[in-house]
């Protein structure tokens, strides 16, 4: 640059390898990370989780975990030393709270400092809530797992951690009945120096993408995980073994022993039993004879590839107003299939932790439940992103529940139209949940009506319509293609469910068996106040939903994470009923009405299941408190109940209910 003033224009390079002020003909992309295409899960090129580790200078975490973020490593000279040993790290120490200011994801929502709560079945949320931190103070709170789990089960007031936090002083403490605790503070890493380079005291070498899992790198016979793009599955099937069971590096491809494998043999993955060194190509076989590598197509090894059929005749595509009809009756559709796959999930009866690897049979069936669990959990996400896109669309919000999945939409007979039942998971019942979230492969063809074809009408249809602008075409789009994406998820966890349960009977591995619900039983049945206080938290999960969508743009980011306590209650309160072979009702109609302000203009809803948007609740704490009312009232008659259980379990779930009624009053004063 010749002058000064030119100076300020200049574009600064990002990292180290990338120090030019113009693209160097022969650097990957992954000298320039912010050019990089960074899908977060881990990644194409670089993986944003190995930034984000170092998120708290001289402590190192690790943020893959389902369960919690664990403290891997620390500075000698840095805040830790002193507090903690690596014999502790090597028994477990965890992330419990983190406190810090994060980014709003909510246009016009400004940051603002709170404290997070790391527990289960948080999985990678916690990584979520690191990336959003701004630059500032930060503080940590750790301990251990059994401390872990009791902060889970809501055996720490968040006033007693702000207390912690408030006076700013690092130090390791026990509270008495719950666990040892240690709060460290600091200012959240840079990762840039003052030159806008990637701090090579912070990343060494190799750390961007140490964690890929790409076939043109050595680390391909490392992966640990079963997340991959198309690159290199995990497991495969092929003509000798029709499931989808093989490992993709095995070593031994003899048609005999890919015949001889079982559906639960790679459950013994961790144990080294399934890719151990001598049982799969390791990196100089990889190195040295990738090409022999079978192609994989639809989760089959193959030499060849069949294209599909395109079938003639597809649907006519969809105007705006019927592209918003459709939304509207989709919603509630995901609402029931949600609950139909809890259902589902709750009558094994199963413990919130894995059995060890040693119980085959119980680790099979835990597999199963897992799967099951996290598509409904995915299906609640599509619950709010349908409506979130109602909300874009300026029409009602939708949380009723459908009567019917798989309505005849276009009147041409072709539909599921089956009545929403809560049946255990048969393999009936597995086959069903197969069906309707098997992929649409002629993008919404007239002979498909299955829950992905009716996204994929939607989304060409806005793609084609001049009714929605460039922007809304985009945006509309992203949200729509995630829950296509997730379908196709869904088919696959369904289907493996369906193959490590096979040749388990079902009067082992169901501890509930009725169909559409237990009977109500008889008032002042202890067993009849656990109903009720399911389907109470069952109603408060919906008015928590409806609380936040009713607040606008205010707030929103930090209410969704409040109303995830009213989640967690409702699991609390359904397991408790599986456990004494009892299925979770699902009547939230029983406790209530979903709605928690007063109802919007006549003709601004759809009767009894939607409200106005444009009619944002008051900002009044007395609303906030009113979201969990009718839990309150259930959760008191709990408490008076001799059975101690009950009294336990009202106990956290009250502490739960407490917390989040906290958080949404302040929500509201904050309003003002």
């Amino acid at each position: 640059m010749a002058t000064r003033a030119s100076k300020a224009l200049k574009l600064f390079p990002r990292n180290l390898t990338a120090r030019a002020d113009i693209v160097v003909r022969g650097n990957p992309v992954t000298t320039r990370p912010e050019s990089g295409v960074e899908n977060s899960f881990p990644g194409l090129e670089f993986d944003q989780r190995n930034i984000d580790k170092t998120f708290f200078p001289g402590l190192l975490f690790e943020m893959h975990d389902d369960n919690a973020v664990i403290l891997r490593d620390f500075a000698p000279d840095g805040p830790a030393a002193g507090l903690v040993t690596q014999q502790q790290i090597d028994r477990g120490i965890y992330l419990a709270y983190l406190q810090g200011v994060f980014a709003s994801r909510v246009a016009g929502v400004l940051p603002e400092s709170r404290v997070v709560r790391f527990t289960a079945p948080a999985g990678l949320e916690s990584w979520r809530f690191v990336r959003d931190l701004e630059i500032g103070p930060v503080a940590v709170v750790l301990c251990d797992e059994r401390t872990l789990n009791r902060v889970a089960s809501d055996w720490v007031e968040m006033e007693d951690v702000n207390g912690w936090l408030a006076d700013r002083r690092t130090r390791a403490f026990p509270v008495r009945g719950v666990g040892r605790f240690i709060v460290l503070f600091g200012e959240r890493a840079r990762f840039l120096t003052e030159d806008g380079v990637l701090d090579p005291a912070i990343l060494s070498p190799g750390d961007l993408t140490q964690s890929l899992c790409s076939p043109w790198q050595y680390d391909f016979a490392d992966c640990g995980c079963f997340y991959w793009a198309s690159n290199k599955p995990d497991l495969v099937s092929n003509e000798a073994q029709p499931q989808q069971v093989l490992n993709y590096q095995r070593a031994n491809r003899s048609p005999e022993a890919d015949a001889a494998t079982e559906a639960g043999d790679w459950l013994l993955k961790h144990d080294g039993e399934w890719d151990g060194d001598d049982q799969i190509l390791r990196h100089g076989a990889m190195l040295s004879a990738w090409r022999d590598l079978p192609f994989v197509v639809g989760g089959r090894e193959t030499d060849r590839y069949v294209p599909l059929a395109v079938k003639p005749g597809g649907r006519p595509l969809l105007n705006r107003a019927k592209v918003i009809d459709r939304l509207k009756r989709l919603a509630p559709v995901e609402h029931a299939l949600a609950v139909e796959y809890l259902y589902a999930y709750y009558s094994l009866g199963l413990p919130a932790q894995r059995p060890p690897a040693t119980a085959a049979e119980a680790s099979r069936i835990f597999t199963a439940g897992d799967e099951i669990f996290q598509v409904a959990v995915d299906e609640m996400r599509h619950l709010r992103s349908v409506n979130e896109l109602l909300i874009e669309l300026k029409v009602p919000w939708v949380l009723g529940r459908a009567d019917i999945i798989g309505e005849d939409f276009d009147g041409d007979g072709v539909a599921f139209r089956r009545p929403f039942a809560r049946v255990p998971l048969t393999r009936q019942q597995l086959d069903w949940f197969i069906a309707v979230e098997a992929a649409s492969q002629n993008h919404g063809d007239a002979d498909q009506n299955t829950i992905d074809g009716m996204y994929t009408l939607i989304v060409n249809s806005i793609a084609a319509s001049s009714e929605f602008t460039a922007d809304e075409k985009a945006r509309y789009a992203h949200l729509i293609k995630v829950i296509i994406d997730e379908g196709v998820d869904h088919y696959a966890r369904f289907s493996n469910a369906r193959r490590v349960l096979a040749g388990i009977d079902e009067a082992v591995y169901l501890k509930v068996t009725d169909v559409d619900g237990q009977q109500l039983l008889a008032p002042g049945n202890p067993d009849r106040i656990l109903q009720d206080v399911f389907d109470a938290a069952y109603l408060v999960v919906l008015r928590s939903l409806d609380y936040v969508f009713r607040l606008g743009d205010r707030q929103r980011g930090a209410m969704l994470e409040s109303a995830r306590r009213a989640m967690y209650n409702m699991d609390d309160a359904a397991r408790s009923l599986a456990d004494r072979g009892i299925g979770a009702m699902f009547d939230y109609q029983r406790m209530g009405a979903i709605e928690v302000a007063a109802p919007p203009p006549a003709g601004g809803a759809v009767p009894g299941v939607a409200v106005a948007v444009g009619a944002p609740v008051p900002a009044d704490a007395s609303v906030a408190r009113g979201v969990g009312d009718p839990l309150r009232a259930a959760l008191g008659q709990l408490r008076a109940s001799a059975a101690g259980a009950h009294v336990d379990l009202a106990r956290r779930m009250t502490a739960r209910l407490d917390t989040m009624t906290r958080e949404f009053e302040a929500a509201a004063e904050r309003t003002n």
